[in-house]
């Protein structure tokens, strides 16, 4: 009986190892899980809840609590960071509590602000974790992200009845996600993310990050910039850019070897000579396209200008252009000292079609040698003949 009684003790003591074994080769196989599906860097694609399984993203860490070494312990601060940069992408803002042996922290009052309007706001006020449409990935049995109440824990809600909350997990490190929807920032130029944060910097061994997970900038196409020159003086540029996905944000361009300038409606150009223009289009998510160019060049008024004499000076101004021309201001002067009518005469031409012609007369009254100069528009012709009273001869 006693032998029985033995034996039943030891084979007690041995089921009771075997148990204890089989737990520990369980600790440290779920260990070794959680550290082959989890990184600093991205959210692991292999666990089951995982909403961006097979989903191929970016993921910019860009805030680190223990590394804010200003920080107060449990003090509720608000945090605003820019995120313009992602405009025009579709992101989702991603808070990750991880480490070993930490403190809690506390999130509340989430707003997203898009060109100065609220396209996300979230206080967890509907009493619900996650929130409608918000996603969490909890890699522990215990203390995974939860609300508290303003009720039960006064200091721990920044406004309202609830804030999101989560605590270390021990001995088991902390790795656990809170996700917001997808957030469509296409069409947008500035954005901005504020929260209310509380924690405790006492135990630096857990930290918060701020993730931005981005769908590989959603629109990676740049846009497509077309030009049109009309016109030979002054030559007018037209640029049309068009963008299918975040839209255009800009055009940009400059002539020859100018500065850039952003632009806003066709553009003349009247300084004669061969020109380049240069140009290019950014995107609403920050896609630039190659810089084009395109050469042009803006033609000098033709005129020819022929002087006569006879019963006084004639000049024959001819538009051998191939652009009408108008408002054409002409000169005729006279030097000759003995020039007593006629010394200097002007007008305009209104308009003068291509290939036409038009002559211009001065009456002169004088004697002697005298210079002759003409001017129509940009160009000048001088001669030289003798005043005879009412005639000019030897032109």
């Amino acid at each position: 009986m006693k032998n029985d009684h033995k034996l039943l003790k030891i084979a007690g003591v041995l089921l009771l190892s075997a148990v204890m074994l089989l737990s520990a080769s369980a600790v440290t196989a779920n260990t070794g899980d959680i550290a082959t599906k989890h990184s600093v860097q991205k959210i692991g694609n292999n666990i089951p809840s995982n909403p961006f399984k097979s989903v191929s993203r970016g993921d910019d860490i860009i805030w680190d609590m223990v590394a804010d070494e200003s920080w107060t312990t449990f003090e509720y601060r608000e945090m605003v960071f820019d995120l313009s940069s992602y405009a025009g992408q579709t992101i989702q803002i991603a808070w990750r509590y991880v480490g070993i042996d930490g403190d809690s922290f506390g999130l509340d009052d989430i707003n997203v602000d898009a060109d100065s309007s609220a396209i996300l706001t979230q206080g967890f006020e509907a009493g619900l974790m996650p929130p409608t449409g918000w996603t969490v990935i909890n890699t522990n049995p215990t203390r995974n992200w939860d609300l508290v109440d303003a009720v039960t824990y006064p200091d721990f809600v920044h406004s309202g009845v609830y804030a999101a909350w989560v605590n270390y997990d021990t001995p088991n490190p902390s790795d656990e996600w809170l996700t917001t929807p997808e957030i469509d920032l296409s069409g947008f130029t500035t954005v901005s993310l504020s929260f209310w944060a509380e924690s405790d910097t006492q135990y630096p061994t857990a930290t918060m990050e701020l993730h931005i997970l981005y769908s590989g900038g959603g629109d990676t196409t740049p846009p497509v910039t077309t030009s049109v020159i009309t016109g030979t003086n002054p030559v007018t540029i037209t640029l049309t850019a068009t963008d299918a996905d975040s839209g255009v944000n800009y055009t940009t361009y400059k002539i020859d070897d100018g500065s850039y300038a952003t632009y806003t409606g066709p553009v003349e150009v009247t300084e004669v000579g061969d020109h380049v223009v240069y140009f290019y289009s950014v995107d609403f998510a920050g896609n630039v396209e190659t810089e084009k160019s395109k050469a042009f060049t803006v033609e000098g008024p033709t005129i020819t200008i022929t002087i006569k004499g006879g019963f006084g000076v004639s000049a024959t101004i001819k538009n051998t252009g191939t652009t009408d021309l108008t408002d054409i201001d002409w000169t005729i002067a006279l030097d000759g000292k003995l020039i007593f009518v006629g010394k200097a005469k002007s007008g305009t031409i209104a308009a003068l079609a291509a290939g036409e012609e038009v002559i211009v007369k001065d009456f002169v009254i004088g004697f002697g040698k005298t210079g002759i100069a003409v001017s129509a528009g940009t160009e000048e012709a001088t001669a030289s003949g003798t005043a005879l009273l009412f005639f000019v001869i030897g032109v």
